[in-house]
């Protein structure tokens, strides 16, 4: 890993913004194998908005050398400060959707190992949320109240905020599910968003 001679404004606003991402949803199957998994477009919509709130910016450039086809992946800050990796590998079959699948593939794993996103199974995540709930573990399933949630919606409502972006970043599909001790950090975002 490369990076700029400093990186602690990079390194604090990198820490905020993974706070408020939740897990990327599986929205892809591999035709092969079976397996669902995140797409490259379900893992922005859960890093792109912290991103953008925490002056974070992210570049990815389709690299190809001795070692192999890959990408350079570079996060960087409004401050100027950067940190960056590369990522090849050899390509087995050389032609244009070889190297289109390598690179979207690296670009989607990248994100993720970055970020510390996993991925998700919207209907196994509820069934585990059920059976924290079911065990008495409160703390992994308690979500904001009616009033918490009703705040969160008008904030978003009368600010013509981008409620579907909002509701990808935190993994959820309606205000009302989001995790109590998100609200915080969620109502302060949007305040930004709406000026308050």
């Amino acid at each position: 890993m490369e990076t700029s001679n400093d990186i602690n404004e990079l390194a604090a606003a990198l820490s905020n913004a993974q706070g408020d991402m939740g897990a990327a949803l599986k929205d892809s199957k591999n035709p092969h194998f079976g397996n669902e998994f995140a797409s490259l477009e379900a893992i922005n919509a859960v890093t792109k908005q912290p991103l953008a709130d925490n002056d974070l910016s992210i570049v990815q450039f389709p690299i190809n050398d001795d070692t192999g086809v890959g990408i350079t992946t570079r996060i960087m800050h409004k401050s100027g400060q950067w940190l960056e990796e590369k990522w090849t590998m050899p390509v087995v079959k050389a032609g244009p959707q070889q190297y289109g699948s390598l690179i979207s593939y690296f670009r989607r794993y990248s994100l993720a190992a970055i970020f510390g996103i996993p991925q998700t199974d919207k209907d196994a995540n509820d069934i585990q949320l059920a059976v924290d709930n079911h065990h008495g573990n409160k703390s992994a399933v308690e979500v904001i109240t009616t009033e918490q949630a009703q705040t969160l919606y008008q904030l978003i409502k009368d600010n013509n905020i981008n409620g579907t972006a909002f509701l990808k970043t935190y993994g959820i599909s309606k205000v009302s599910e989001l995790p109590a001790k998100r609200f915080d950090l969620a109502l302060n975002k949007l305040q930004k968003k709406a000026g308050v």
